[in-house]
């Protein structure tokens, strides 16, 4: 009875939660450039908010994508071709000159075709990834949760 009770709170906190981030990401929310750079590499945090107002979409969101895509900062692609963001080309990674154009490039992206009139992150999902739509997008969202500080 005890672990059902349990489970029920988590599924229901788990539903609460996924509800809040499934807005549009194409509204630029303000975050606090300390709180992120705590939660993403050092320097980084202004980039992502930066990156997301010049755009119009949600800094977490980007940061959250990048977190997700890029093995917390650390893949291969991150530390060799200065991907952090996932982003492909039908000869395999992209490279990036530095992480920092990776993180433009990809909030620009967002806002062009394939990607443009998609303002939900399901919607992103299907495109971002789409052969584990779901499983990126339960990624991505566990990624902005721990990024903005567990709302």
């Amino acid at each position: 009875m005890k672990s059902w009770i349990i489970c029920s709170l988590l599924v229901l906190g788990l539903a609460a939660t996924l509800h809040a981030s499934e807005g549009s990401f194409r509204v630029f929310r303000q975050v606090d450039v300390a709180k992120l750079e705590r939660k993403v590499p050092a320097g980084y945090g202004k980039i992502f908010i930066q990156a997301a107002r010049e755009n119009n979409i949600d800094p977490i969101l980007l940061a959250a994508i990048s977190a997700h895509e890029s093995g917390a900062w650390k893949s291969a692609a991150a530390r060799h071709k200065n991907n952090w963001m996932g982003l492909m080309t039908r000869c395999g990674t992209k490279r990036f000159a530095t992480s920092e154009q990776s993180i433009y490039y990809a909030a620009e992206l967002l806002n062009r075709r394939p990607f443009k009139g998609h303002n939900t992150l399901k919607e992103l999902a299907s495109i971002y990834c789409a052969t584990n739509r779901s499983y990126w997008r339960l990624c991505v969202l566990q990624w902005e949760r721990l990024i903005a500080g567990g709302r």
